[in-house]
């Protein structure tokens, strides 16, 4: 990053190095990320160590003409955020002094100041020199041994000048008049105003003193992102990936590019009390220059108009086209009950562990926000996820958990019928519990359409199209959810799987690498990493990642060890395991996985009877079934057939 008029070098003061040639700031050797303008902020300050820089002076420094921006807002945010990154604030400043209505003063020693001939300016005063030396230039055409030019010759210069000038003048205008018509590039190949199609928001930063109110910050940055996502014209990444970017010491260009965005969003939230007031700027990222910036400061209870206002104001920042029933979504009053709010963050906190134990625990949340505000749609569609997951995870029974999670749906919908979250809950229920195959696609387009930037939305569809057999579709649907989720390690190891059901094996163990590089523990990227060694015949390798796998779950029983055993001739083993399982049908619903243990073995008899307990207990795994490669055993049977029709599948 170079900051403009400023010299090359290296300078110091107290246990900080600013480099001006790279834009870095470090603290004994360690690299602290500053933005564009704070950095520059500091450079000037740094031109003139003991002097007043006014407001004015940074005004036209940092905030050109043609830059749409809350001046006061975006000037104090730029002081904080480098005097927080300094370790300095306004009471007691040991950097930064505030003139008040005037300006700042850099009032630290300097050991290294900057050259004297700096670039446009005079020579000036350092904080162990202050009073400046006078130092006398030779005029600009005085050179060794050549005269001055003589009145006469000067002035015919001027005129030269003058009619030049005039020239230049005239040929600026004309190229202006062809940039706004678009003819600028063709006619001299300059690039005109680049088109923001695409953005990130950075982790917003928690300023209330207070750690316990982090999670307040990541929802409002949850939240915010997920405004956005409503908007069709905009790509933006999920807040999954970004939260990634914490305290990241990564460059704004570096994480443009990285995530492939245009802008960045970021800002600060402080919550005193019953009022927080939230900060937020748009920055060019591929320029590292700021668009817009603005402040907002409601009571809590306001919170969601706040969300909506703040990304209003970007999408009119970044010139994004908003249809009528966009711009209705986001302009609608809102109104929420802050305890109710703060408990259904905390409720969708626990959801992202996507553990067992946390998720059950988010149930209480969840049904907390529900009670304090029973108009609020987003704790009824948090609600619906977590019985979801609940049964994803065999930590509730399918029959227990998808009626509930179906209710809550219909309410959040029958609350907000353009709440895309609540759609992709339904289209869950519709896929794993309904078999209502037309209806959850319906849900799951209707999500995408009201939120075309809804990471989650595109990998439950994409689990849907697995499921109905279009291979190519689900692919390509779980990559635009990789595309919006990059670091997303569920979306990752989801690419995997969709593989897997593809068959498209090779591809496969390689997602599945890819995801246990970053987290060994991701257990269904080992489940599925093993189940596709074991269709490659790869048996030795498959039973070394069941048994991980077991290891995971403390040891009990594991339905895939029985069956890459069966397949690999240990069919006593297989036959152990599958007895220990059936013992415990009452407490585990692998009823699908244990008719696939024995078809395995080739008792075909036995799987039907389990698959058939499956359908009873509405087994979360049967809507695998037409593409399931445990199933390929019984699908010259008649009786599968008749089962794929039952749940309204074609084969």
């Amino acid at each position: 990053m170079q900051v403009p008029h400023q010299s090359e070098g290296v300078i110091r003061f107290g246990a900080f190095e600013v480099d001006l040639s790279s834009g870095k700031l470090e603290k004994h050797g360690v690299r602290i990320r500053l933005q564009e303008q704070p950095f520059q902020i500091l450079a000037m300050l740094l031109e003139q160590p003991g002097k007043i820089v006014t407001r004015e002076d940074l005004r036209r420094r940092l905030w050109p003409a043609d830059t749409f921006v809350d001046f006061d807002v975006g000037l104090n945010n730029a002081i904080l955020r480098l005097r927080n990154a300094l370790g300095d604030s306004a009471e007691n400043p040991r950097f930064i002094e505030t003139l008040p209505r005037r300006g700042y003063r850099f009032i630290a020693n300097v050991d290294s100041p900057l050259p004297e001939a700096l670039s446009g300016s005079a020579p000036r005063a350092t904080a162990s020199h202050p009073h400046p030396q006078v130092i006398v230039l030779p005029a600009r055409d005085a050179t060794p041994g050549v005269l001055a030019p003589s009145s006469a010759r000067l002035r015919v210069r001027r005129k030269i000048a003058w009619i030049a000038g005039l020239g230049l003048a005239v040929l600026l205008a004309f190229v202006g008049t062809l940039n706004v018509t678009r003819l600028r590039q063709r006619v001299f190949g300059m690039p005109g105003p680049s088109a923001i199609r695409s953005l990130a928001v950075l982790p917003l930063q928690n300023l209330s003193g207070d750690p316990a109110q982090d999670y307040f910050a990541d929802g409002m940055t949850d939240q915010l992102t997920t405004n956005l996502a409503t908007i069709r014209s905009l790509r933006v990444i999920s807040r999954t990936t970004m939260m990634q970017y914490r305290d990241t010491h990564k460059v704004l260009p570096q994480i443009a590019e990285e995530l492939h965005v245009d802008a960045v969003v970021e800002g600060s939230v402080v919550r005193s009390g019953s009022n927080v007031r939230i900060t937020a700027q748009l920055i060019d990222a591929r320029r590292d220059r700021h668009l817009w910036a603005q402040s907002y400061e409601r009571e809590v209870k306001e919170i969601l108009n706040c969300q909506d206002a703040v990304a209003l104001d970007i999408a009119s920042a970044v010139k994004a086209e908003l249809s009528p029933e966009e711009h209705e979504t986001l302009a609608r009053p809102r109104s929420v009950i802050p305890e109710a709010y703060e408990a259904c963050l905390r409720g969708r906190n626990k959801l992202g562990t996507q553990a067992p134990e946390p998720i059950k625990h988010s149930l209480e949340d969840f049904q907390r926000a529900i009670d304090l505000d029973p108009s609020y749609a987003p704790a009824y569609s948090g609600l619906a996820d977590a019985y979801s997951l609940m049964a994803n995870y065999s930590a509730l029974l399918p029959l227990e958990a998808f009626p509930r999670a179906k209710a809550a749906a219909l309410k959040a919908l029958a609350l907000d019928p353009s709440f895309a979250e609540a759609h992709a809950s339904l289209g869950v229920v519709k896929n794993h519990y309904d078999w209502d195959w037309p209806g959850a696609e319906r849900e799951y387009k209707r999500a995408i359409e009201l939120s075309p930037s809804y990471a989650v939305a595109h990998l439950r569809y994409a689990r849907y199209l697995s499921m109905v057999a279009r291979h190519d579709e689900a692919i390509a649907e779980i990559e635009r959810a990789r595309e919006l989720d990059p670091l997303s390690l569920v979306i990752q190891s989801n690419v995997g799987i969709a593989l897997y059901y593809a068959r498209r094996y090779d591809a496969a163990i390689l997602e599945s690498r890819k995801t246990l590089e970053i987290d060994p523990n991701r257990v269904y990227a080992r489940v599925f990493l093993a189940l596709s060694y074991e269709q490659k015949g790869m048996y030795p390798e498959a039973i070394q990642e069941q048994k991980r796998v077991q290891a995971y779950f403390k040891g009990a029983p594991n339905v895939g060890l029985a069956h890459v055993y069966a397949l690999s001739g240990r069919t006593t083993e297989a036959r152990r395991i599958l007895r220990e399982l059936e013992q415990k049908e009452d407490s585990d619903s692998a009823w699908f996985a244990i008719a696939g243990g024995y078809a395995a073995l080739g008792e075909k008899d036995r799987a039907f009877n389990w698959l058939e307990k499956a359908y009873a207990k509405r087994d979360f795994f049967l809507p695998t079934l037409a593409i399931n490669p445990w199933m390929d055993p019984l699908r010259s049977d008649a009786r599968f057939a008749e089962l794929a029709g039952r749940i309204g599948l074609r084969l």
